[in-house]
């Protein structure tokens, strides 16, 4: 009878024991290094993905070899995707530079105001940490993200190398990441030239955020809307008429024009958004839950509120009761939770659960200001607060 040889199992048995009780910096430091090695075939991979059913069901199709001019074409296609890639890169720092033109173009006007009021003093002091924290910003190219966590964690291009090039830290551990002026997640692990990104939409993620309505509620529409009035001023064939185009043009500049006169802000109902993704596979899920949203205390932007009704606590307050959330209300950070500074985008209330019976707080669901996050290709990281 033969004898089984148990020396393989007991091998493996030890091998993962030993995997398992890696230190964590050791496995961080593993995981980094097959990213370096990897990060550079993943987009080739994924551009070969694409063309793999193109490639292999043609020549079974027409029954005859692939064409040189098929080859050619897909040549020419990996090189439009490069450029792609670097036009992207240099659109990205032109807006970032737009961007730092604008928050200082808003600084200097608020800073005329400020003699004005606190408001006006709280909002030019807040847009001067953003502008400071922006110019200290880097750019950031995404690199790898885990099929088995791409909804949780993706990894960039920069990390303690670049911090010694510049002469400063920018990025380290609960570094901000953002797109444009919205949170996008947090730098949780920092390599020599590689560093991992942790998303909002991640559960385990709970930025601190307020509703506010108001100006900056118009300020992200316009945004969107001068987007939308060039494009459209640039594409006749849209409309079947040119009094069509001329009707659809007249109304989005009264939009514009609306969105634009001056109503102050809001600032009401504060708590905490968790994301819905698990890091068990890729999520489709964008969606943004909302817990412990209420205005029990007083704060520098106004009075404790009724959580049903809004009215102000107090019987000497003559301000007018307000609903604390409204779907459409914008959320920004409060800075609270000591990793995202305050004043920056978040997300967009889409929905406000009805409040139970005695209930102490809302529940609500939200959807990114940054649009789709399954597809960013760059982001900005600011400096760790």
């Amino acid at each position: 009878m033969r004898r089984v040889n148990y020396r393989p199992y007991i091998f493996l048995i030890v091998f993962f024991l030993c995997v398992m009780s890696l230190p964590t910096n050791g496995a961080e430091r593993i995981r980094s290094v097959f990213v370096c090695s990897f990060a550079p075939c993943w987009k080739g991979l994924n551009f070969l993905k694409e063309k793999s059913v193109f490639l292999f069901t043609l020549p079974f199709a027409s029954g005859f070899r692939v064409p040189d001019k098929t080859l050619e074409l897909d040549r020419l296609s990996q090189e439009n995707l490069l450029l792609k890639s670097q036009i992207d890169n240099v659109r990205d720092w032109l807006l970032n530079e737009d961007r730092i033109e604008e928050v200082t173009a808003r600084y200097k006007a608020l800073a005329q105001y400020s003699s004005q009021g606190d408001y006006f003093k709280r909002r030019a002091k807040e847009l001067c940490k953003a502008l400071d924290l922006q110019i200290s910003s880097l750019p950031a190219k995404v690199i790898f993200r885990e099929p088995a966590s791409w909804s949780s964690t993706f990894w960039i291009d920069i990390g303690e190398n670049d911090n010694d090039k510049i002469g400063m830290k920018v990025v380290g551990k609960n570094s901000p990441v953002l797109l444009g002026t919205s949170i996008v997640g947090v730098v949780e692990y920092v390599g020599s030239g590689r560093s991992r990104v942790r998303l909002i939409t991640d559960s385990r993620l709970a930025p601190s955020v307020r509703a506010v309505r108001g100006s900056e509620q118009n300020r992200y529409l316009l945004e969107h809307l001068e987007l939308l009035i060039f494009a459209l001023e640039r594409r006749d064939d849209l409309f079947s008429s040119a009094q069509e185009s001329k009707s659809a043009a007249h109304v989005l500049y009264r939009l514009k024009q609306s969105l634009q006169e001056k109503s102050g802000d809001l600032y009401l109902a504060k708590g905490e958004l968790r994301g819905t993704s698990n890091p068990l596979w890729r999520s489709r899920s964008q969606v943004l839950k909302g817990i412990g949203f209420n205005y029990d205390f007083p704060d520098a932007e106004g009075p404790a509120r009724d959580l049903r009704s809004g009215k102000p606590y107090g019987t000497s307050s003559k301000e007018n009761p307000v609903q604390l959330l409204c779907p459409g209300d914008l959320l920004v950070t409060t800075g609270l939770d000591g990793i995202f500074p305050p004043g920056f985008r978040v997300a967009i209330v889409s929905s406000v659960q009805t409040l139970r019976e005695g209930a102490s707080s809302y529940e609500i669901e939200a959807v990114s200001t940054a649009g789709n996050l399954d597809e960013l290709s760059h982001v900005f990281v600011l400096p760790p607060i």
